[in-house]
């Protein structure tokens, strides 16, 4: 296993103080995070927080689930330490996802990583790592865009609450979508489900004009007994899934998302 790099930005005081506070209720959660989430914590076990912050996903996964055994992750030593004196029972490590994490595959139920996939230029070996953690689900969001021209590494000010120091900033990365089914494919899930919608990047980010489509999906892992079972697919994106693919997924209509998806209610 590779040792570990941190870029510079991530010992920024502007995280602490910001996720100290923030992100810590059901009622903080995106749309796109609030159609997977309640679901997923009601038959899970377990959950491996990627990009965990100051552990206040721990708050939200426990408020849909007060039983659920919950680890973070995350890349900056500051956050974790705060992590560690907000939610002393619990498990955090510092750790980068693209050199690798000493932690078990198949760790936990259910690894989420939400909101850094887009500040990883290396997403897709964060990805394949984060799979190799997961027992059964992954869950996760991206920006995607459905053009060659539009996929681009910005760069976002970091400056959550307060005013733009002119310096640091992490990068904000946009994803062709069929490039990016493909990869999910590639890693032979049983099951693919996702959300989204088209937004305008935070004004904070540089670099990016156009919109891009705030996008969260599940994928669950094939079971061992059944290797080459073809995936179903379940989307309720504006996006159609790449012509390209078609015959490799079986794909059902929007509709059976909420049947897939039993949320409960907000």
């Amino acid at each position: 296993m590779s040792s570990p790099v941190f870029p510079s930005w991530v010992n920024h005081p502007e995280l602490v103080d910001f996720y100290s506070q923030h992100r810590n209720s059901p009622a903080d959660l995106y749309p796109s995070e609030r159609r997977f989430l309640p679901w997923l914590a009601r038959q899970s076990v377990s959950v491996l927080d990627t990009g965990c912050a100051a552990g206040g996903f721990s708050q939200i996964w426990q408020a849909y689930n007060p039983g659920i055994d919950y680890t973070g992750i995350d890349i900056s030593a500051p956050l974790i330490e705060a992590a560690q004196q907000l939610h002393p029972d619990l498990q955090f490590h510092c750790a980068n996802l693209v050199t690798g994490i000493d932690l078990p595959s198949g760790y936990a139920t259910v690894v989420q990583a939400l909101g850094w996939l887009n500040w990883e230029p290396d997403y897709g070996v964060a990805i394949a790592e984060l799979w190799r953690l997961t027992e059964r689900y992954l869950f996760l969001d991206v920006r995607l865009v459905t053009t060659p021209d539009a996929v681009a590494i910005g760069q976002q000010q970091l400056a959550f609450s307060g005013t733009w120091d002119g310096t640091t900033t992490t990068p904000y990365v946009t994803v062709l979508w069929p490039t990016f089914a493909e990869q999910l494919l590639a890693l032979n899930p049983q099951q693919i489900l996702g959300y989204g919608y088209w937004g305008q990047p935070a004004t904070s980010v540089m670099g990016i004009t156009s919109q891009v489509c705030f996008a969260a999906f599940v994928l669950e892992k094939t079971p061992l007994c059944n290797p080459d079972r073809v995936p179903t697919l379940c989307l309720d994106l504006p996006l159609s899934w790449p012509t390209a693919l078609r015959d490799r997924v079986e794909d059902l209509p929007t509709a059976h998302l909420e049947t897939l998806v039993q949320s409960n209610p907000a």
